[in-house]
């Protein structure tokens, strides 16, 4: 039986076969999970400076492209905004096909960009994925029809999709029915319809949702869009920054009725950058720091020092201003550049060296001058239109 990388088997939970459940699953679902959990590949090990200059030229390089793919795939951090979002994510009734008349409640995990909405979504859709294989090995066993009974190469409980235009309620459908793989004709919503029926879809996670204008006819007919995925019995999870803020901006009497739909349906759980002011915020920004500084495989960085946690931390912050995205950028690239000095040691040097986006390094410099300077002010706003 195929054996189940660990990282892949800590999403199935308490199942005591996770493996056989694996099987399941549809090759392109199995396919995905790999790519979200395994993005990292295998840990490199650390190597010395010393070491790494020995090695032949093609094994160099080897080495320098397996550290490089680590440090760029930084471990999920399970902080208290993290795990709100989880729990309450846990606590929505799960989808049955074919049973609930309708699925009341759409989460929508909003904030500033570069929060983690994205990354936390992809963890969401491998949870719900190794849940539904879970619950479908258990049917099989349940109805005694061994294994292969409900193995269905068509059955794809879970769809997770990227919105990366304004679209219509026709290029909606019609890109929900590409992922799974069904021609959408005339009328992709009720080719998709037909799709959740088919190929027992239970859950539809859709990203980037702030993509969607909410303004006029098209916006109101989106929304109904995502009511009507309700009532196929199908569980939907929304994500995108500055959701309620565009809502808020309401110009016309379309837009308010968009407006009073969206608050009246959606739950806003918001994500937010780690402040650093309080005590308690102090210590969740250490705990940030200390899961990724776990994940460094550099020379100069064992594995029981707190270098990022301690004499980088006020630093660390200063440059990002808490968000998670500029924070793993920022360590990526210091971590490749580390890896090719002598000491492999992440520094105050190199970290002021690389360049992040606008939004935190306008004023970077402006920033490090007041903090060294003693005068940084902690509640400095990283405003929305950085």
């Amino acid at each position: 039986m195929y054996e189940l990388d660990p990282r892949i088997r800590r999403f199935f939970g308490a199942d005591e076969h996770p493996e056989l459940s694996w099987t399941f699953l549809h090759p392109a679902d199995q396919a995905w999970i790999e790519t979200v959990v395994l993005a990292e590949g295998n840990d490199p090990g650390i190597l010395s400076a010393t070491a790494l200059q020995n090695l032949g030229g093609d094994d160099q390089r080897r080495r320098l492209r397996r550290v490089d793919d680590w440090h760029k795939a930084w471990p999920t951090v399970r902080t208290e905004q993290v795990k709100h979002v989880e729990r309450h994510l846990a606590r929505l009734p799960e989808p049955r096909p074919h049973r609930d008349h309708e699925l009341l409640d759409v989460p929508l995990i909003t904030g500033r960009p570069g929060t983690g909405k994205t990354h936390l979504l992809k963890r969401e859709a491998v949870k719900a994925l190794c849940r539904a294989a879970w619950d479908r090995r258990l049917d099989a066993e349940d109805l005694a029809i061994g294994s292969s009974g409900l193995i269905d190469p068509d059955w794809r409980p879970v769809i997770f999709h990227s919105e990366d235009s304004n679209p219509s309620v026709k290029s909606f459908f019609t890109h929900l029915c590409d992922l799974v793989g069904v021609p959408s004709g005339s009328d992709p919503q009720a080719a998709f319809r037909r799709a959740v029926l088919r190929h027992g879809i239970q859950t539809v996670l859709i990203d980037e949702f702030q993509m969607i204008n909410f303004d006029g006819q098209r916006g109101m007919y989106l929304h109904n869009a995502v009511k009507a995925l309700q009532n196929m019995n199908v569980r939907v999870i929304l994500a995108g920054h500055n959701v309620r803020r565009l809502l808020v901006r309401r110009q016309t009497a379309a837009q308010n009725i968009t407006q009073t739909q969206s608050t009246a349906r959606w739950a806003f759980l918001d994500l937010a950058r780690y402040p650093h002011e309080t005590d308690a915020e102090i210590t969740e920004w250490r705990k940030v720091l200390r899961a990724l500084e776990s994940h460094i495989r550099l020379a100069g960085h064992a594995p029981d020092t707190r270098v990022l946690s301690t004499t980088l931390e006020q630093h660390l912050w200063v440059i990002t201003l808490g968000y998670m995205n500029s924070l793993a950028g920022l360590l990526t690239e210091a971590c490749i550049t580390a890896l090719r000095t002598r000491d492999q040691l992440i520094t105050a040097k190199i970290l002021d060296s690389i360049v992040l986006n606008d939004r935190v390094e306008r004023d970077k410099a402006t920033r490090l001058k007041s903090w060294r300077a003693g005068l940084f002010n902690w509640a400095t706003d990283a405003s929305e239109d950085r």
